[in-house]
């Protein structure tokens, strides 16, 4: 039989691991960076669509960060990934399509009135 290599560094009994902090001051800044980009966009661009779907678009970059490290998404099988994915993205068209509708049915409905 082949004798495995251990690379794990055994603790003497009452020893303390060092803690693992690398992997949080790094998402610390990407997130950092990410809501700098997010100010940026919303306090020198002027109010408008464009501005807002940049900033719904980062923010939803942001939120997938946060679901992929804090909640461990990326190192799960690519099968959950999607199981979690597509209904999200369907959940986020089916929004978008209500909101769509709904505004142009209240047109409709404001300029029958008329």
């Amino acid at each position: 039989m082949a004798s495995h290599a251990t690379t794990e560094h055994t603790l003497a009994p009452g020893e303390i691991a060092k803690p693992n902090t690398g992997w949080i001051w790094k998402t610390f800044f990407v997130l950092v960076g990410i809501t700098a980009v997010e100010f940026v966009f919303v306090f020198l661009m002027h109010p408008s669509t464009l501005r807002n779907s940049i900033f719904i678009v980062l923010t939803i970059l942001k939120a997938f960060f946060i679901v992929g490290e804090f909640m461990h998404l990326k190192h799960e099988t690519k099968g959950l990934i999607w199981t979690i994915l597509i209904p999200m993205s369907l959940l986020v068209w089916l929004l978008v399509a209500l909101v769509t509708e709904g505004s142009f049915i209240g047109e409709v409905l404001q300029n029958m009135f008329k």
